[in-house]
């Protein structure tokens, strides 16, 4: 107690000096306010508000300091310190220079007494850059938080020990709650505890690394609805440097995850029969080829092949078509077992994976039941209709371990199994192997033989049966082998369709034709066209070659497959009837052997039909044969087309044609095929017979 008023006797003794020593700081401002006016300023306090001491001193008081707005703040705390309210030390207001400008200050006063009167000593500071910079760190706050309240993604803010201290409007709609219910609260209280342990490890991962981290997860909204999310998250730092907590952002992915699985669905599956794609099946063979080897195991590899469905597809539309290949994959998955696979691999075509078979008779025995299941009816509207199935297979290990080998192995069986005769199944075998590389010897011949101009259109005359004329004459190509001498198209043309050759070839007997049209006026020649030179439009420009070589259009005449008719793609409609409109006869070839609408016959302007040689080779003996025979010409006439005879080679079956009313005949009986010049030799010795009075 004695050195406490020893201290303040000190300080009593010293008061005068002190005082002044305050009333001169450079830095702070000194008043005394007596009756609302300044009795006394210091000299910092009158330069911050741009007077002079004896100015302020002068009758002036703190109204003229104060902006209008702080007017009757100032004026009550002043009456409040008058009065002796100890409570309010201190109070900011808006200041005002004697030039308008304004300023910040702050002011620290308490009442005492002056010339025995109330009065009112204080300390003013100018803390008008303080105030800019806090102003200017609200405005930024304000501004962050509303510009993370606009985020339409949720936002949230954690704490070092993982509670939500914060978060956007987009994480309260997620969240399905005001965030005034989140603070303070863990994951464990908003999200089931599978959930939230997930996410309050990947949080401690974060928190012990700092940085950043991204992750996919899964969430449950407010509504009880589970969504996939990406996940972006970064801590912060204290002022001290010490963990702060974390900021987070929640992507909803779900969208995206849909597409992303509807697309890989789309590429790995096919969208009529749900069944797996090409691309998917080889992925699963990958893998089956993998695991039997690992077990040491047999698996089967199953081609398989609808015979004649083009002819449904083409008769009863495209519709219809897809209804059979949607039914027809039931039925195959029918039979197989769940562990089993069944892809489509394209058009009519299925393949099915059978691993851990015992044996090759297993397989036998699956591809029994599908051929016996495929060959029941199959209802389509109203239509029942037949089909059959030809399988290929192929064994791992027996035939081989590896992917494509099997895959072309199982290919080359189902060929196979065509070839003899359809409807049933055949195994691979070498010798397959061997025509299958003979098909691949015969494709690099032809590129070479195309290239080395071995290819020759040879001609075959037809003869108007009424006046033994040759009028007419068919172009049939032959192959000038280096090796193997003159071969017909029977050896290569298949070969030459599968790799595409079938439009180059078709347009070199086309050029030769046109060689030989010109040497032999108001002749006409047919040229077969096969379906893939209308389809790929590689005989679309044979009209301009005619008109640019001055040939009249008649001069040609085209002949095409039945089936042809049925394909209703317009490339094939415009360019078959722009034959026709152009003035190029069309003639069906082999008709009887394939499967015709007549319709179609009428739709496209037929001119000619031609009978096949297997009804001409028995019409003599066969009563059936005669029969059809007569019945195509009777009703070709009807609708107005003419017939011609192919494989004449009697004069029986000449007599035959020529009493039932055929117009057209050609034959060993009449000429074989022969080369362009022999050709003209034939035709003008035979015009100079008929001019002679001869008959051919």
């Amino acid at each position: 107690m004695n050195q406490t008023v020893s201290a303040l006797d000190g300080l009593l003794h010293e008061a005068g000096p002190l005082l002044l020593g305050l009333c001169s700081n450079a830095l702070i401002g000194v008043y005394v306010i007596q009756d609302d006016r300044f009795v006394f300023v210091n000299p910092r306090l009158a330069e911050l508000f741009g007077y002079s001491q004896q100015q302020l001193c002068s009758g002036m008081g703190p109204r003229e300091l104060t902006a209008p707005r702080d007017h009757d703040m100032v004026r009550r705390e002043i009456h409040r310190r008058i009065e002796g309210d100890s409570h309010s030390s201190h109070y900011a207001f808006r200041g005002v220079r004697q030039d308008g400008s304004e300023l910040d200050v702050e002011v620290f006063g308490v009442s005492t007494r002056f010339g025995a009167r109330p009065a009112i000593i204080g300390m003013l500071l100018d803390v008008s850059e303080r105030t800019a910079a806090e102003r200017a760190v609200q405005d930024q706050l304000q501004f962050i938080t509303r510009l993370i309240d606009t985020i339409p993604n949720p936002v949230f803010y954690k704490d070092e020990t993982g509670r939500y201290i914060g978060c956007n409007s987009a994480f309260e709609q997620y969240l399905g709650k005001a965030r005034s219910e989140l603070i303070g609260r863990t994951v464990f209280d908003i999200s089931p505890p599978d959930l939230a342990a997930r996410y309050q490890a990947a949080d401690q991962a974060l928190f012990d690394d700092r940085g950043t981290q991204v992750y996919e997860t899964q969430v449950v909204y407010g509504d009880g609805s589970r969504h996939e999310v990406m996940f972006y998250k970064a801590t912060f730092d204290k002022a001290d440097g010490s963990l702060g907590g974390l900021v987070g952002l929640m992507l909803d992915i779900s969208e995206r995850k849909r597409m992303e699985q509807a697309i890989w669905h789309e590429a790995n599956y096919d969208a009529l029969t749900g069944l797996p794609n090409l691309r998917l099946l080889r992925d699963s063979l990958a893998k089956e080829l993998e695991r039997a080897r690992r077990k040491n195991s047999n698996l089967a590899l199953l081609f398989i092949d609808l015979d004649r469905f083009k002819e449904v597809n083409d008769t009863l539309g495209h519709l219809m078509g897809d209804q059979l290949l949607k039914q027809a994959a039931e039925r195959i998955r029918a039979v197989v077992r769940s562990s089993d696979t069944v892809s489509r691999q394209g058009g009519d075509e299925f393949v099915v994976i059978l691993p851990d078979i015992s044996d090759a008779q297993a397989a036998a025995l699956v591809a029994g039941k599908i051929i016996r299941l495929l060959g029941l009816p199959f209802l389509l509207g109203s239509n029942q209709v037949y089909v059959s199935a030809s399988i290929g297979i192929a064994l791992c290990p027996d035939d081989s371990t590896q992917l494509e080998t099997l895959v072309s192995f199982a290919d080359q069986a189902m060929y196979a199994a065509k070839a003899a005769g359809r409807n049933g199944f055949s195994f691979f075998t070498p010798s397959l192997q061997v025509e299958a590389q003979r098909r691949q010897q015969v494709g690099n011949s032809l590129r070479h033989a195309l290239r080395d101009n071995h290819f020759e259109a040879y001609y075959q005359p037809i003869i108007a049966l009424d006046s033994g004329r040759a009028v007419k004459a068919e172009a049939l190509l032959r192959w000038r082998h280096p090796e193997q001498g003159v071969l017909l198209p029977g050896d290569f043309i298949a070969v030459a369709e599968e790799i595409g050759m079938i439009g180059d070839i078709g347009n070199l007997v086309f050029q030769q034709t046109l060689e030989l049209l010109e040497a032999w006026p108001g002749g006409q020649v047919s040229i077969n066209i096969s379906p893939r030179q209308f389809i790929s439009g590689d005989c679309r420009h044979w009209l301009q070659e005619i008109a640019a070589r001055q040939l009249p259009a008649g001069c040609l005449a085209v002949e095409i497959t039945e089936g042809l008719l049925l394909d209703e793609r317009p490339l094939v409609v415009n360019t078959l009837l722009g034959f026709h409109q152009a003035g190029v006869e069309v003639s069906i070839d082999d008709f009887g052997t394939g499967y015709s609408a007549m319709s179609y016959l009428k739709k496209f302007n037929i001119d000619y039909l031609k009978i096949d040689r297997s009804f001409i080779a028995g019409l003599a003996r066969d009563n059936t044969d005669h029969a059809i025979a007569e019945a195509v010409i009777a009703m070709a006439h009807k609708l107005g087309m003419r017939v011609i005879a192919e494989g004449v080679e009697t004069e029986a079956q000449r007599q035959l044609l020529l009493e039932a009313g055929c117009d057209y005949a050609q034959g060993y009986l009449f000429a074989r095929p022969m080369p362009r010049q022999d050709f003209i030799d034939f035709i003008r010795s035979s015009q100079c017979r008929v001019a002679a009075g001869g008959n051919d």
